[in-house]
């Protein structure tokens, strides 16, 4: 990550933390009060209200490479859907003892505080060296998109480098024709390393329409991992056997092979004219984004910092819809939802 997105970072978790830290307090009170006294203070509303914040808590604003940073800080666990079920589980578990519940409780509000300390700690040292404006202002009609190419999709010489810019152009070619814009539309911001990562600034009908092929494309990949899991479940459980393997797999197979088209009826009905070229080139783009995703790269999107709905602001000029931002901030979110599926479908694996 370069100096903007980690201040971007820094930014968004101070701004979650005093809630968030606030109603951990909040919960723990009553908990180490009820581990040494024999009378007992309720304590439902406090965990209703923790575990209701976490779960609306929005992470679209945040790139993977910026949320694995708060799971190596040790605060993600914490945070989010996954950090409401932690706190359900702590205190909702059969075996509940308000010691114990309190020290897990206190553990995540230590990392968090931690984290915390860290984050207002960078954001000193770049205002000391003058970087603290180093963040870029977005521009309403454009959408960080992040293009991971890891594992057998990696670029590890010119070659591959060749092979994954023609792959990538028509990609976003396709798109592009789909919504009546041009490839050159779609910008460049950057690269950086870890594996390498490819940072494009789309605009908002691109990434409408790359966020939703991508979270059909997850999906596949959901319904497999949860296909292979229960695989692996009757197993241990000694009830597999060959009739039922095969026809598991079997449906795993039909998942996969039917996903293009699938995905292609599902734009089609987003998009009115899809005929002819378009349909060919999205088509193209289609085919090679499940190729894409099949040898291991990822797309993320990292979604315009403003939730509100841009109608307000709308230039009278412009021809995009005035809710397209609000548009293209529903499906990054949707996109969002089935890969965090995924990874609790891959932690369960583990």
């Amino acid at each position: 990550m370069n100096i903007s997105e980690l201040e971007k970072l820094a930014e968004w978790f101070l701004g979650q933390y005093p809630n968030v830290h606030g109603l951990y307090q909040n919960l723990m009170q009553p908990i180490q009060y009820n581990s040494s006294q024999p009378t007992k203070q309720p304590l439902e509303n406090h965990l209703n209200e923790l575990v209701g914040y976490l779960k609306s808590m929005r992470f679209d604003e945040l790139s993977l490479q910026q949320m694995k940073l708060l799971n190596d800080l040790g605060a993600l666990a914490y945070l989010g859907p996954e950090g409401a079920q932690f706190v359900d589980t702590v205190v909702k578990r059969s075996d509940y003892d308000p010691a114990t519940a309190f020290q897990q409780l206190s553990q995540a509000a230590h990392l968090l505080t931690e984290a915390n300390s860290g984050f207002e700690a960078y954001r000193a040292s770049l205002s000391l060296l003058g970087l603290e404006k180093s963040v870029p202002s977005d521009e309403a009609e454009y959408i960080t998109i992040r293009i991971g190419f890891h594992s057998d999709a990696a670029i590890n010489n010119v070659t591959d480098w060749k092979e994954s810019a023609r792959d990538w152009y028509d990609i976003i070619r396709g798109i592009s024709l789909a919504v009546n814009e041009s490839p050159e539309d779609t910008k460049i911001l950057g690269a950086s390393t870890g594996s390498i990562i490819l940072i494009l600034a789309g605009t908002l009908s691109v990434t409408t329409i790359l966020a939703l092929i991508s979270k059909n494309v997850a999906s596949v990949a959901r319904d497999v991992i949860s296909i292979r899991n229960q695989i692996e479940e009757l197993r241990n459980k000694k009830l597999l056997n060959d009739v039922i393997e095969k026809e598991l797999k079997k449906q795993e197979q039909k998942k996969t092979l039917e996903a293009h088209a699938e995905i292609i009826e599902i734009i089609s009905k987003k998009i009115d004219d899809l005929d002819g070229e378009k349909k060919n080139a999205l088509d193209a783009s289609i085919k090679k984004l499940l190729a894409f995703n099949e040898k291991g790269g990822n797309v993320d999107f990292v979604a315009p910092d403003s939730p509100e709905d841009d109608a307000a602001d709308a230039d009278p000029e412009s021809v995009l819809p005035p809710n397209a931002l609000a548009e293209a901030r529903q499906a990054i979110h949707s996109y969002q939802e089935v890969r965090e599926q995924i990874k609790l479908l891959t932690d369960a694996t583990g």
